[in-house]
C-alpha cells in the first residue's frame, strides 16, 4: 500500500511539474507549478499544481548592504530557493534601517518565516471550506472572501478589513482588488519594510 501511494505521488509531481499556472483570483499572475524549493519566486497555492505551488518567478531587489550573510541563512534553508530569498529579506532588513541590529534582523525573520509557513507558502493552504470559515471575520463580510483575503506576505496580511486598509495607505499595490499581489515577493518585502517601521499602518490610527 505505501508503495502503490509512493508511485502514485511521483506520478503526479511528474505530471503537474513546469505544468503553466495561475493566481486564482488574477489570471495575469502566471507561472509554473514547481516545488518551494526551487521556486525563484513566489509560490502561490492554486488547485491545477496539485501538491505543489505555482511559482511565479521574479527578480530580487538589490540591496548595497550585506545584512544576511550566506554561511547563517543558506545553511537554515539549503534550497535552490534559499539565494534568491536571501537576497529579497536582506534588501528588506536593510531597508527597514535594522541592517546592524542583531535582535531587531532575528525578530523580523521569526516573523517573515511564522507567516510563511518557513518560506515555504507566500499564501496560505487550505481547502474552500477551510476557508470559508473566516468568511465572517476579519472584516469579511461577503462568501468567498476568507478565501480571497487569505493570509498572505511576509507579514502575514489577513481579511478585507486590512486588505482594504492597505489598499488606502498604499495605492500601488491594489490590494482589496489584486488581492494576490500582496503575495508577490518584491511587494510583500516592501509591505513588510512598511509594516515595520510604522506598526500602526493597517489598524486605522496611522496614515502613510
Amino acid at each position: 500500500m505505501n508503495t502503490f501511494l509512493f508511485i502514485v505521488i511521483i506520478v503526479s509531481l511528474s505530471v503537474t511539474n513546469g505544468q503553466r499556472c495561475q493566481g486564482k483570483f488574477n489570471g495575469a499572475i502566471v507561472g509554473n507549478c514547481s516545488s518551494a524549493d526551487s521556486c525563484r519566486g513566489t509560490v502561490l497555492a492554486v488547485q491545477s499544481c496539485e501538491i505543489e505551488g505555482c511559482c511565479v518567478v521574479g527578480t530580487s531587489p538589490s540591496s548595497s548592504a550585506t545584512c544576511i550573510r550566506a554561511n547563517d541563512f543558506d545553511i537554515l534553508y539549503n534550497t535552490t530557493r534559499a539565494t534568491f530569498l536571501r537576497a529579497v529579506l536582506n534588501y528588506g532588513i536593510n531597508a527597514a534601517g535594522i541592517c546592524n541590529n542583531c535582535q531587531a534582523k532575528a525578530a523580523f525573520l521569526a516573523i517573515a518565516a511564522t507567516m510563511t509557513d518557513d518560506f515555504q507558502n507566500d499564501e496560505t493552504t487550505g481547502t474552500e471550506a477551510r476557508f470559508a470559515t473566516d468568511d465572517a471575520k476579519y472584516g469579511n463580510n461577503r462568501p468567498g472572501d476568507g478565501s480571497r483575503y487569505r493570509r498572505r506576505g511576509f507579514f502575514g496580511l489577513r481579511g478585507r478589513r486590512m486588505y482594504a486598509r492597505l489598499q488606502t495607505s498604499i495605492p500601488k499595490y491594489q490590494s482589496l482588488n489584486n488581492p494576490e499581489s500582496v503575495a508577490l515577493q518584491r511587494n510583500s518585502i516592501e509591505i513588510a519594510v512598511q509594516l515595520w517601521n510604522k506598526p500602526d499602518l493597517l489598524n486605522g490610527m496611522l496614515k502613510a
